[in-house]
């Protein structure tokens, strides 16, 4: 339940109604969404909020459907259920997206996820015991290397437990290399992912990785400015508990 009053379509100005309009020519939505009836309450960050998603989301160097993917991953970290929902559909509806697809998706995320958290220990003890750095001549890590083209700098680390190592690994490949998804896009949201989890190694890792695959400095750039215009979209959200609208 929101933690405010928000007003309705119709108690809103005709500026406010306007704004809406122009808002809906992108977004695609039926009605007025809640985040817009409640940024209508200061019109100017209404207006400023459209003018930042109608730039953002316009397809410059990556595509408005991996821009989506990108909000659908950062909704997902922040735990931002109003954006989750928005974004899952908007997937479906403007691009198709089949159930299967979508679980790839945030089956990317959660293992990015994973892998985020054992980044933060790997940190905070700057290689020291637990965590220290496993010798590259070890099975697991040349098993890593034959299988992934590289060995990913906190497999080193994983290393010293081989078995779930091993575990890790067959995810990666079971999430980011195989199925629908191309692999191009989950190594997107895993960069968005990691990018949102502050997790360091994986973020060099997976732009990296995306270089080999073909993308740009630039199309990494502007994925980061769509994580931090939805970071900042799902803190708002998520504060005032704005409820998913409907499915149409």
């Amino acid at each position: 339940m929101p933690t405010i009053r928000i007003p309705e379509e119709s108690q809103h100005s005709d500026m406010v109604r306007k704004i809406d309009a122009m808002i809906r020519e992108l977004s695609k939505a039926p009605a007025m969404t809640p985040s817009t009836r409640a940024l209508g309450l200061r019109p100017s960050l209404l207006m400023i909020n459209h003018q930042e998603l109608a730039y953002v989301m316009a397809t410059r160097k990556l595509m408005n459907q991996q821009k989506r993917m990108i909000a659908l991953a950062v909704a997902a970290v922040a735990a931002a259920p109003y954006e989750l929902v928005a974004h899952t559909r908007g997937l479906q509806r403007e691009y198709a997206m089949s159930d299967s697809e979508i679980v790839e998706v945030v089956a990317t995320i959660a293992h990015v996820s994973s892998i985020n958290l054992f980044e933060q220990a790997i940190a905070a003890f700057n290689d020291g015991a637990p965590m220290r750095a496993g010798d590259p001549s070890l099975p697991i890590l040349v098993e890593v290397r034959q299988r992934l083209g590289n060995v990913p700098r906190y497999f080193l680390y994983m290393a010293a437990d081989a078995q779930f190592a091993k575990i890790v690994l067959d995810r990666e490949i079971a999430t980011i290399h195989e199925g629908e998804v191309s692999r191009l896009n989950k190594e997107l949201v895993a960069f968005a992912t990691s990018v949102m989890n502050g997790g360091r190694l994986s973020m060099t890792h997976r732009a990296e990785t995306l270089r080999q695959l073909g993308m740009t400095n630039e199309q990494l750039f502007e994925a980061t400015t769509v994580v931090s215009v939805f970071g900042k979209n799902s803190a708002f959200s998520t504060a005032l508990q704005l409820e998913p609208m409907p499915a149409a």
